[in-house]
């Protein structure tokens, strides 16, 4: 409850400095890679900065969802969210977010409603048990079935399997060359589901940023 009033006492001055962080990453009529400033504007309006997503990550998928040809599908939702729909909100690319947490997930439409992200498609998406390990609920109005950019940040790592659920569930939603960003690979567990994950999908891995912090996966 303390978090929830916290949130909402704060959402009207977070929500000001979003909006003009976003005006700026969504002026790109050139559709360049966000500069190093404006996603540093975007973690400090975000705030919570240890938490939240790396600098060099934002800037990563910033690049990625610019270029990407088809649907983009987040697991977990943050400041990641606000990035790619600045970034998609001309090119009218679809954008789906997958979200477990009900409290958060109404914070983030109100604050996507506020900003003027109606593109986005914010799904509520609790996790459900998948045999050995849990993942996210896939709604069925999902009809998706072009996704060529998966932004991975959840669920946490202390749900049973972690992101392992991601190829199991929606490797058919997959295109062959879709590309899969996902972070914290400097953990053991990311590096364990990513060996796993190559049973289901051929796929080449990076790991990039310091200490290999996030890792890029393309499928083949």
């Amino acid at each position: 409850m303390l978090l929830e009033w916290i949130r909402e006492k704060s959402f009207p001055v977070k929500a000001v400095w979003l909006e003009k962080v976003c005006h700026r990453l969504s002026d790109n009529p050139s559709c360049d890679v966000p500069s190093r400033f404006d996603i540093a504007l975007l973690a400090l309006a975000w705030g919570n900065i240890g938490y939240a997503a790396g600098l060099s990550y934002l800037r990563h998928v910033g690049k990625r969802a610019i270029h990407a040809k088809g649907t983009i599908l987040e697991c977990g939702s943050g400041a990641t969210t606000l990035l790619i729909a600045a970034l998609t909100l001309r090119s009218g690319t679809s954008f789906v977010v997958f979200e477990h947490n009900l409290t958060w997930y109404r914070y983030m439409r109100d604050l996507l409603d506020y900003l003027g992200f109606i593109h986005v498609t914010l799904v509520y998406a609790p996790l459900i048990d998948y045999a050995d390990y849990r993942w996210y609920r896939i709604p069925k109005t999902l009809t998706d079935d072009d996704i060529s950019l998966v932004v991975c940040d959840g669920p946490p790592g202390s749900n049973p399997g972690g992101r392992y659920g991601l190829l199991p569930t929606m490797q058919h939603r997959l295109t062959k060359d879709c590309v899969i960003l996902l972070d914290d690979t400097h953990r053991s567990a990311e590096q364990k589901i990513i060996d796993i994950w190559r049973q289901y999908r051929c796929m080449k891995a990076s790991r990039i940023g310091r200490f290999g912090t996030h890792s890029e996966l393309v499928l083949c």
